[in-house]
């Protein structure tokens, strides 16, 4: 005898378990969009350039083909400063940098950067600049590279803060870790007139010198030595509140400026112009 069929009735998920589902699902998706917004962004494909020695005189305008300027803005806990191109200033055969009070869509404040393009490593870097005066104000001389260029997070600084440039303050970092500041006083007021600061990068240490004379030198048993090239950079800026320690609270004038007049390179082992055979030459700079 056949029996009759039963049928079974799968009764409806409970409340609690489609409150739970939905709950693991948003998350998965919170998860995921604080992996993506973390996430390190890919390396830029830039071009490194041949590395080889450089004289540039900045007396007219700066040439986007071999520089580089700076018109962006970001979010930052570090720097309160946007970068505008047209903060970069050609006035009377000097390039200056400006920094002023006009915010940008993230930052209270306008500044300037202007880069070499390509990256240098090992020899001798040099600039002649006056920086600016004024509490908060960063003026520098340095050679950069990090992440998003492949690379690990490698410097070497000239930084001149604004509070008081009769002092300046040295630096590099080797794969993000610094060795100093150290400061410097350097017997004149910087902000005065127009100096020569430069210095000498090999595999076993840097030197960094004023007016031609050695103010300082670090080793490798002193901290690592930077061994990624970089790009060879000048900037004007102001910090956060966390580094009013640092570069004083940013009193500076509206409109302040760094003024830049020439930057080499010489490579390691040559012997090519440097802006120091002009610079030193004449008789008042001696």
């Amino acid at each position: 005898m056949t029996r009759p069929t039963r049928t079974h009735n799968t009764p409806p998920p409970s409340r609690s378990r489609v409150l739970i589902a939905v709950c693991l699902l948003l998350i998965a998706l919170i998860l995921t969009f604080i992996f993506w917004r973390l996430r390190p962004p890919p390396p830029i494909q830039t071009p490194r350039g041949d590395g080889k020695s450089f004289i540039h005189i900045f007396d007219k305008a700066v040439p986007v083909s071999t520089w580089s300027v700076s018109d962006f803005s970001f979010e930052s806990p570090f720097y309160r400063t946007g970068f505008r191109a047209d903060n970069v200033i050609i006035d009377g055969g000097i390039t200056r940098l400006a920094l002023d009070r006009r915010d940008t869509e993230h930052q209270p404040n306008s500044g300037a950067e202007i880069a070499k393009r390509g990256f240098y490593q090992y020899g001798r870097f040099e600039t002649v600049m006056q920086p600016a005066k004024g509490s908060g104000v960063v003026s520098s001389f340095f050679t950069h590279t990090f992440s998003l260029f492949g690379d690990p997070h490698d410097e070497i600084d000239f930084e001149f803060l604004g509070k008081d440039t009769t002092v300046v303050s040295l630096n590099y970092f080797t794969d993000g870790k610094p060795y100093g500041p150290v400061k410097i006083p350097l017997g004149f007021d910087a902000a005065s007139a127009p100096h020569l600061y430069a210095f000498e990068w090999s595999p076993e240490r840097i030197d960094w010198y004023v007016d031609g004379k050695l103010v300082h030198s670090a080793t490798e048993s002193d901290h690592p030595i930077p061994t990624a090239p970089g790009r060879v950079m000048m900037n004007i800026w102001t910090g956060s509140e966390a580094q009013y320690d640092w570069h004083g609270p940013p009193t500076f004038d509206d409109g302040v400026s760094a003024q830049y007049t020439c930057v080499s390179f010489q490579a390691l082992g040559d012997d090519a112009p440097q802006c120091s055979d002009t610079f030193l030459a004449t008789p008042s700079h001696n």
